[in-house]
């Protein structure tokens, strides 16, 4: 019995049909590989025009500041342009500057003392950024002031053993000391007004070399502030202004005058001045 045998078949390579199916595996893959990304994010290209990113690392990024509130708008007091500024011959479109609130003390309003003291804080901030370099050397605000030096108080002398009882009061003699006196400076002149008093007479403005704190004086000051009716712990709010001298083709428009520091009392603001009500 014979064995059946498959028969050969003559197989022949065809280079054209090869590099076909090659191109079609090809396509297979690039078909396969778009599938995936669209599945999953497309690619992004590189490119290197692109600049980098400025990146920041968390723990070098500032903590947020708690959020604070914005300043109050300051009112002008009322009847200011209308009444005040023309009652005192000034231009009543004067820039006016808002420049502390202040709580009136004892010392205000004491005969003794004879001033009004301004708010350091309201001086630095509000009042000197609207004086000219002339005027805040004459009222002693040019320069910052030094901060003062404490002074160790000096041991008491051993006294020797022997001396003579009159001797004992010698060395207290010796322990007094001159009281030091400040620097004398005429001071910026100044008007205060009120809403109910008027304009003061010319004061002075000047910084304290010793406690630095800046106050208004002079002959007068008392006379206004009687007039003024302050009693002590009134809540008081302090404005400036002041008109310089303006010439226009050789003509005088406008002569300057010296500062103003306009003081109202919160609770009497909204019942107008003088002018509103003459007597």
């Amino acid at each position: 019995m014979a064995i059946g045998k498959r028969p050969l078949a003559m197989v022949l390579y065809d280079p054209a049909a090869a590099a076909e199916r090659q191109r079609a595996a090809k396509r297979a893959r690039l078909a396969t590989a778009s599938t995936s990304a669209d599945a999953g994010g497309a690619m992004v290209p590189y490119s290197t025009d692109v600049e980098p990113i400025n990146a920041v690392p968390l723990s070098a990024v500032p903590p947020r500041l708690p959020w604070a509130p914005a300043p109050p708008v300051r009112v002008e007091p009322p009847c200011l342009r209308n009444h005040i500024l023309p009652a005192l011959r000034l231009r009543a479109d004067l820039p006016v500057h808002y420049i502390a609130k202040k709580t009136v003390t004892g010392t205000d309003l004491d005969g003794h003392q004879n001033r009004f003291r301004i708010p350091t804080d309201g001086v630095l901030r509000n009042l000197r950024p609207i004086l000219t370099i002339d005027e805040l050397a004459d009222a002693n605000l040019l320069k910052d002031p030094a901060p003062r030096s404490r002074r160790h108080p000096e041991p008491d002398p051993v006294p020797e053993i022997g001396h003579a009882a009159g001797n004992v009061g010698e060395q207290e003699g010796k322990k007094k000391k001159k009281k030091m006196q400040g620097r004398a400076h005429g001071g910026l002149a100044v008007k205060l007004v009120d809403l109910d008093a008027g304009a003061s007479w010319e004061l002075r403005l000047s910084r304290w070399d010793s406690s630095h704190g800046t106050v208004v004086k002079g002959e007068g000051y008392l006379d206004f502030i009687r007039r003024c009716r302050f009693k002590a712990n009134d809540v008081v709010d302090i404005w400036a202004f002041k008109q310089h001298a303006f010439r226009h083709f050789g003509v005088t428009m406008c002569d300057a005058s010296p500062l103003h520091l306009l003081i109202v009392k919160r609770d009497d603001q909204q019942q107008g001045c003088r002018y509103c009500h003459p007597a």
